[in-house]
């Protein structure tokens, strides 16, 4: 009896076995789809004219909405694969203008590289140890040999200063390198000191890799962009994260030194924005309140002019403003 059961299921299955081995794996799914749509097309108008149809008198109105069926059911699928070539001209002009759209936006807006090299500038600054271990540097820091190779003779020079930065420097690194959470390594170049100054080599070698350069030298940096390299500089950086102080508002700051002019004092904030304030030469050494008169943008930075609060009216319109 199982056997017999078994048998007739198999048997049932047959034609579904048949048009999955046989008529489908021949089709594309593009004919499918297409012969679907017919289908169903045909069904819709054949639904839509079975109202007119049954109201035929006698048996015709019976038999003649399933007949319009089954005589549009092959036309629609006929008439939906036949527009094959121009449904596959439509998809391939569709694709063509998306895949011209993505490689203009890339154009646009290039990937972010994946790997930073670092100048020795940018070493000897140690900001980039900050940056890296705050999680906004998302690439790979690389450092060319010959620069491991000038930050060595800093470190060697018979000057004190220099000697101290060199040695700062190669510290940073060893950081750089024991922090788990950035990936630094060594790179070898091929080129020689014949090729040209270490500013050269660095830029060519970003270049070659596609790598972004970390500096703080602005004229390396014009360098770098005029050769297609993005510099990543510290002092844009360092400017771009200065405190936003506004026109009427109020300050505390010590004031430390004269300013250009006699009567005037200099003080900085926590970030090292200098404060340039009207009259405060008389208030060197103290921490006085002031209220910012303007704030004007350099190229060394963000400078903020100030004057000396003398009343407790001017702060409360200072923090009103």
């Amino acid at each position: 009896m199982i056997e017999a059961a078994r048998r007739f299921w198999e048997w049932s299955l047959w034609p579904v076995w048949w048009l999955r081995r046989g008529i489908l794996r021949s089709i594309s799914t593009l004919e499918i789809l297409l012969g679907g749509f017919g289908l169903v097309a045909a069904l819709v108008t054949a639904a839509l004219l079975s109202p007119v149809l049954g109201a035929l008198p006698g048996a015709a109105g019976d038999f003649a909405p399933i007949g319009m069926a089954i005589l549009l059911a092959p036309i629609g699928i006929g008439v939906a694969l036949g527009r094959r070539t121009e449904v596959e001209r439509f998809v391939n002009t569709v694709r063509g203008r998306a895949d011209e759209v993505a490689e203009s936006v890339a154009l646009v807006r290039p990937a972010a590289p994946s790997e930073v090299i670092l100048d020795t500038s940018a070493i000897i600054d140690g900001r980039i140890a900050e940056v890296a271990a705050s999680g906004f540097l998302l690439a790979n820091i690389a450092v060319p040999r010959f620069v491991l190779d000038e930050l060595r003779r800093v470190a060697d020079s018979s000057d004190p200063q220099k000697r101290g930065r060199g040695r700062a420097g190669l510290e940073l690194l060893a950081r750089l390198q024991g922090d788990e959470g950035v990936t630094t390594e060594i790179i070898d170049d091929d080129s020689s000191p014949a090729d040209g100054d270490v500013d050269a080599r660095l830029v060519r070698l970003a270049k070659e890799r596609g790598a972004a350069l970390a500096l703080t030298d602005s004229n390396l940096a014009r360098v770098a962009e005029l050769e297609g390299v993005r510099p990543l500089n510290l002092n844009v950086l360092a400017n771009a994260v200065k405190t936003n102080v506004l026109p009427g508002e109020a300050l505390r700051v010590e004031l430390i030194e004269p300013g250009r002019s006699a009567d005037q004092g200099v003080g900085y904030l926590g970030d090292g924005t200098m404060v340039v304030v009207e009259d405060g030469a008389s208030a060197i050494g103290e921490v006085r309140d002031l209220l910012v008169k303007r704030v004007i943008q350099t190229q060394a930075g963000r400078m903020v002019f100030a004057r000396l609060a003398r009343q407790e009216g001017d702060l409360q319109s200072g923090d009103a403003a």
